[in-house]
């Protein structure tokens, strides 16, 4: 079952520690955006940093803390839109031909008048046994 999946090649990263400016642009835009969470109280604002190669990756910071975060789908941002394939038409329905035709339930009285030959048939093998014994009991 391995040989049949599909191996894709083992994807190398920059070094830790490097400096994210560093990192290469997609299609003319830089690798991140830095923001800033508030302009009317800078004392007490966060610096956010955003991934534009992973959509959902965030790093925000005030002062010494710091923590990151990632909520997204893990996918890598591409210029191409996604569309995913629309699925297959439904099935027309089953045309009934005349070797397919539904037949109705028996009522109770014609399931006993279908039984009663064959418990007869039963009864009367009894009796012609019967009838065997005796012959050979006279012998």
């Amino acid at each position: 079952m391995k040989a049949a999946a599909q191996e894709f090649p083992r994807e190398e990263g920059p070094k830790l520690l490097t400096p994210v400016g560093t990192d290469a642009e997609i299609e003319n835009t830089k690798a991140w955006t830095t923001k800033i969470s508030s302009n009317l109280i800078p004392q007490y604002a966060c610096a956010f940093v955003r991934s534009n190669l992973w959509p959902g990756a965030y790093t925000f910071a005030r002062g010494m803390i710091w923590e990151n975060i990632y909520v997204g789908y893990g996918h890598k941002y591409t210029t191409t839109d996604y569309r995913a394939e629309l699925p297959p038409l439904p099935a027309n329905e089953y045309n009934d031909g005349v070797e397919i035709v539904e037949a109705d339930d028996p009522t109770p009285e014609d399931e006993a008048k279908a039984n009663a030959p064959e418990e007869q048939g039963e009864e009367g093998e009894d009796d012609h046994e019967e009838e065997l014994e005796n012959e050979e009991d006279d012998d």
